[in-house]
């Protein structure tokens, strides 16, 4: 055979693998980081993929995607191609076994992995603060509706009467306890730290408010992977995320100082609680 020809054949077989094989190589490459919370309603998407993705750019070829649509992410789901979800601990306990997630990770803040979800509301002048009272009113939640919809239920387990709870959604704790100071809404959900907080930003309101119904502790966000994949150097990579300033710009976004390795005794967040 001529060697030109030889050369031209070989050639146009190469490209043709080539061209046949990319989709199949695409399909199981796994580069992509989904986030979904619903303990936090975050208002910019845009800066916190910005964010994550400088981080995770200095680890390898991923993309961090934060979904903000509880079906934008069972969609996702479906397709399996991802190699991590970063999700609430509550979401996570309604997907685990569906599919077949492993825990490895979860969030902390102060080394603390859990969170204290309370409920908020104006003092009552000459009230005893130890007596409950419960009255219909709207309530600041930064939590997605299902969530503080659960939370709800929980706290004032003992207390209410299938209150029809109408949850008015905020940015950010800090959010949902001046809009109880300035009577946008009855009643906020908030964690404890954040209330804590409050007595240093505005002693005054903070001095205005009180806590009803149950504390209810909730774990922080869970690191998951399917059950079968390795991701080693990701994982890595999340537990020292807080060394690195890309990493600590990220986590400022979601409220947390960083990732630490899932115990398996790790108290689940609300199984009792459904979606």
């Amino acid at each position: 055979m001529n060697p030109g020809k030889h050369i031209f054949y070989f050639t146009i077989i190469n490209l043709f693998l080539m061209i046949f094989m990319m989709p199949f190589t695409h399909a199981e490459t796994c580069d992509q980081i989904l986030f979904y919370s619903s303990d936090t309603n975050i208002n910019n998407y845009k800066q916190l993929k910005i964010e994550f993705d400088k981080f995770f750019e200095k680890i390898g070829n991923y993309t961090f995607q934060p979904i903000n649509d509880q079906n934008i992410l069972k969609n996702q789901l479906k397709e399996k191609k991802y190699c991590m979800l970063i999700i609430s601990s509550w979401y996570f306990n309604n997907l685990q076994n569906k599919l077949s997630l492993l825990p490895i990770l979860i969030a902390h803040r102060k080394g603390d992995e859990k969170q204290q979800i309370i409920l908020i509301r104006k003092k009552i002048p000459g009230h005893d603060k130890n007596k409950f009272i419960f009255a219909k009113g709207n309530i600041a939640s930064s939590m997605s509706k299902a969530y503080s919809t659960a939370l709800l239920n929980k706290i004032l387990i003992d207390h209410h009467d299938d209150h029809v709870f109408n949850v008015l959604c905020v940015p950010k704790d800090i959010d949902a306890l001046m809009a109880v100071g300035f009577g946008m809404s009855t009643y906020a959900l908030s964690t404890y730290n954040s209330f804590h907080n409050l007595s240093k930003i505005n002693p005054s309101l903070f001095n205005k408010l009180t806590c009803i119904g149950k504390k209810v502790d909730s774990a922080l966000m869970i690191c998951a992977v399917l059950s079968q994949q390795k991701q080693k150097q990701l994982i890595n990579a999340l537990v020292h995320i807080d060394k690195i300033q890309e990493g600590k710009n990220a986590i400022k976004m979601l409220g947390i100082d960083g990732f630490k390795y899932y115990r398996i005794n790790t108290p689940p967040a609300h199984n009792s609680l459904s979606q």
